[in-house]
């Protein structure tokens, strides 16, 4: 019994080596900050490995804890990986949607490899976009409105949200962002846009209220 016991023991050891041999588990941590380089808690970080052609991957993320901190223990596999952040209540939108995309920013990276198993890495922030807030009235009587907002930048890329009444937008900044209008529940409404393209700075937020003939 006790050889039998002694051999078991061995032979799980061995897997565990294999298994760890063949499929070496990696970590990554690091620190999230603003563009002034102070540490931003509760946001989001998100690791992408490289070289995968699967579509719709999900990536692996975690949470910054109060001091900007944060750790993905184990479970990665060798190869490069791109890190990137959002924290969508204080104006920091996902940078890989189209819409906020900023071409200029650069995407923090780590290659973890044999040699170097764990990865210590500064995710900075992008800018601070812009903020639209207010209300789709009736431009009769003044009444609040159910409404879809549907924001265009000049490149086709769009972003939408749902008003009922009072509305908040995360809009990308330093860009021309065109605004159509469709009241609900009537599906046949004519979109209804302003006259001239709305244009934010980073981190500025705009009261507006969009006065709609309800027709």
């Amino acid at each position: 019994m006790k050889h039998f016991l002694a051999l078991a023991l061995i032979s799980t050891s061995l897997c565990a080596n294999s298994q760890t041999k063949d499929h070496p588990t990696c970590e990554i941590k690091g620190t999230v900050t603003d563009q002034s380089g102070s540490p931003v808690p509760a946001a989001t970080v998100y690791a992408v490995q490289q070289g995968l052609t699967f579509d719709g991957i999900t990536p692996r993320s975690t949470k910054t804890d109060s001091n900007g901190v944060f750790a993905f223990r184990g479970g990665f596999q060798l190869g490069e990986y791109k890190l990137y952040s959002r924290k969508d209540e204080d104006g920091y939108p996902d940078p890989f949607n189209s819409f906020y995309a900023d071409l200029k920013s650069e995407t923090s990276k780590v290659d973890l490899t044999e040699d170097q198993r764990s990865a210590t890495v500064t995710v900075t922030l992008g800018e601070k976009a812009g903020v639209l807030v207010g209300r789709v009235i009736d431009a009769d009587t003044g009444a609040d409105l159910k409404a879809k907002l549907i924001f265009m930048d000049e490149n086709g890329n769009g972003h939408s949200v749902f008003a009922d009444g009072r509305y908040r937008a995360v809009l990308p900044p330093n860009k021309d962002v065109t605004l159509m209008v469709m009241v609900r529940p009537s599906a046949s409404s004519t979109p209804q846009r302003p006259i001239a393209p709305l244009r934010l700075e980073p981190g500025q937020e705009i009261y507006m209220d969009i006065p709609v003939n309800n027709q």
